[in-house]
């Protein structure tokens, strides 16, 4: 999660909320310093503060009295797992949303919804306005917008920052 704040961590991490024998770990990275201009209360000029940016992840973990020292040896390997844990959690709930907007256009893919009429007839010209129909159904808008679903994986910002698809209007 990115945050801004007006005081500087101290430490790439910190140990709160230490109950039965549980606590959370906050770890602080990429933090960057910014100067901004400020308004000020007593006329038109602007002040100018310091203002940090940094990403914070957190991990529950059993304490002990030598976590601190622990964290300190190995912040590398408890960043990186946090990193990945909190990627994990975005990419599923990314995913979810996905399915679910998938599913709710699943049947506008199935072949008795889409509105095609059966030719009669066994001859190639009777068959062949129904396969142009069909070859528009499923590589139509809605086929573009399902895969464009399916593709948010890919994203290169994927799973903190990506553009979700438009879905089609119904005709």
């Amino acid at each position: 999660m990115k945050v801004q704040n007006s005081v500087r961590p101290e430490k790439s991490f910190s140990i709160e909320k230490v109950e039965n024998g549980k606590c959370a770990v906050l770890f602080f990275d990429n933090i960057q310093e910014e100067i901004v201009d400020v308004p000020t209360l007593e006329d038109e000029s602007t002040s100018q503060n310091k203002i940090y940016t940094y990403d914070v992840y957190t991990a529950e973990v059993d304490y002990r009295e030598n976590l601190a020292e622990e964290i300190e040896a190995n912040i590398e390997k408890w960043l990186k797992f946090v990193k990945d844990k909190d990627y994990e959690k975005a990419a599923a709930e990314i995913r979810a949303v996905r399915d679910k907007l998938l599913q709710e256009t699943d049947a506008e893919m199935c072949l008795d919804r889409m509105g095609l009429e059966m030719p009669e007839g066994t001859s190639f010209t009777s068959w062949i306005n129904f396969l142009k129909t069909l070859a528009s159904s499923i590589t139509g808008k809605m086929a573009k917008y399902r895969q464009d679903l399916r593709d948010l994986t890919k994203q290169e910002g994927f799973p903190y920052n990506i553009s979700w698809p438009e879905k089609p209007k119904n005709k």
